[in-house]
């Protein structure tokens, strides 16, 4: 019993400062994802991740449930954006998801590297007019150009130019795109 009373006493306000950084997203998310996701309470829903401190076109995205994040306040969602049903964002550094993206379902978009120095945060950023396939992961870092397509299951550990098609594991370039019209 002492070493539970000397933990506590110890950790206790360091444990909750962390507990506070996440309680908002937690809270809106819980709310998100209890509403039916469906195209007439889009907006609606999408005003709860803004309360939970996203960046986000609240008229112009679908975000289907359910949806993970730890921290909404570093997420940036464009116009147009569809993210499909299990999506994850680590969100302890800035994820933007640019305008008329779409999202497959059950992405990862992870943005936490542990090393033996400790985490270390890095961005993720996804240009305009991208697509991402079911289940594909973009590492820390990862910077995904305009137009550029990322197959199913792909894990992006990399820059990707625009205008490109990349899948595999790791991804790596398979051919350009045509442009959209």
């Amino acid at each position: 019993m002492n070493k539970v009373k000397r933990y506590l006493r110890d950790h206790m306000l360091e444990k909750l400062a962390v507990d506070m950084r996440f309680l908002r997203a937690r809270f809106f998310l819980y709310f998100f994802n209890l509403i039916p996701d469906l195209y007439t309470l889009s907006p609606f829903r999408n005003l709860f991740l803004k309360w939970g401190g996203a960046s986000i076109s609240i008229m112009n995205a679908y975000v289907r449930s359910p949806f993970w994040c730890c921290d909404l306040r570093q997420v940036q969602l464009g116009r147009g954006v569809f993210i499909n049903m299990g999506c994850r964002i680590e969100g302890a550094a800035p994820v933007v998801i640019g305008n008329h993206c779409q999202i497959g379902p059950f992405c990862c978009f992870e943005n936490v590297n542990h090393t033996e120095a400790g985490d270390q945060a890095l961005p993720v950023l996804v240009g305009t007019g991208v697509w991402v396939g079911a289940r594909a992961v973009l590492t820390p870092g990862t910077v995904i150009g305009d137009c550029s397509v990322i197959a199913a299951g792909a894990v992006v550990t990399k820059k990707v130019p625009a205008g490109e098609l990349w899948g595999g594991v790791p991804a790596r370039k398979i051919k350009n795109t045509a442009p959209v019209q």
